[in-house]
């Protein structure tokens, strides 16, 4: 009987230290299963990563063009200085492949030995090439370094390509209806800027807003499109306003001229021109 008791006692404790287990699971698995349905499903993710891609795209391809030539204007406000104004004038070459733009100062006149080759290929890291008559050398470097005003040559040129994209929003921005996308810049990404979120306007897929940050979440540069021009039947930024956050500059860039040419002189995308505009006169 003591033996039987005893046998008793032992297995009502296994069948409840059994039990217990089978219910502590359930709820580890249950809180488990509630942890991972929490947030978007993998099918959601996919489409916001789908819908802000094609937002790009669609921007891109408007924007896109055989050849285009430009002349802007850069005014550049910091505290305790001069105000600073420059012109520069941008000749731009694409194609499925490969970008490139030159871009020459040529205002001020006494700065106007400043010029630039920006080629963008794709898989590749974009080279940014000038040339130093004093020493009679091309230089290449990547695209972090900055110019006017604290702005990165990526900056003033897009690469777009270093991003992965996902949509985040549909909504109103002052009576326009805009598209809210986020981009992360890729593993493979080099780049100051870690993170975008740009507004498109949804009649036309040109930014309205851009804010970038770096890779601790730090605002560094909101740029504002306040005008827009209709060139031959396309829509262009007019003019942009850019605050920049790490050095407290404000910058305005506004487009004096704009055309997009059927065909163009090929010298003009080569370092021999390069060489030539960059000699200081």
């Amino acid at each position: 009987m003591f033996l039987d008791s005893k046998l008793s006692s032992s297995n009502g404790h296994t069948f409840h230290f059994i039990v217990s287990a089978v219910l502590l699971l359930s709820l580890l698995f249950a809180s488990s299963c509630k942890r991972e349905t929490a947030g978007p499903s993998e099918d959601v993710a996919a489409m916001r990563q789908q819908r802000g891609a094609q937002v790009v795209a669609e921007y891109l391809k408007r924007d896109g063009s055989p050849y285009r030539k430009a002349r802007i204007r850069m005014t550049i406000v910091a505290p305790s200085e001069p105000v600073k104004v420059y012109e520069l004038e941008i000749w731009r070459k694409q194609t499925a492949e490969e970008t490139l733009t030159q871009t020459h100062v040529v205002q001020p006149a006494d700065e106007s030995d400043l010029a630039a080759l920006s080629i963008e290929r794709k898989g590749e890291p974009t080279i940014n090439v000038t040339y130093a008559s004093s020493v009679d050398q091309f230089r290449e470097t990547g695209t972090n370094k900055t110019f006017f005003g604290g702005l990165t040559a990526q900056e003033l040129l897009g690469e777009w390509d270093k991003y992965d994209y996902q949509f985040l929003s549909e909504k109103d921005l002052n009576g326009v209806k805009v598209y809210e996308v986020e981009g992360k810049l890729k593993p493979t990404g080099d780049s100051t800027i870690a993170r975008t979120v740009t507004l498109f306007r949804a009649d036309n897929y040109l930014p309205v807003e851009m804010h970038l940050f770096n890779s601790e979440g730090k605002e560094l540069r909101i740029f504002k499109v306040t005008k827009y021009n209709n060139v031959a039947g396309r829509d262009a930024i007019g003019l942009m306003e850019i605050e920049n956050l790490a050095r407290q500059t404000k910058i305005t860039i506004e487009t004096q001229a704009l055309e997009f040419p059927e065909k163009a002189d090929e010298a003009i995308f080569s370092r021999d021109r390069l060489k030539q505009i960059s000699q200081r006169k």
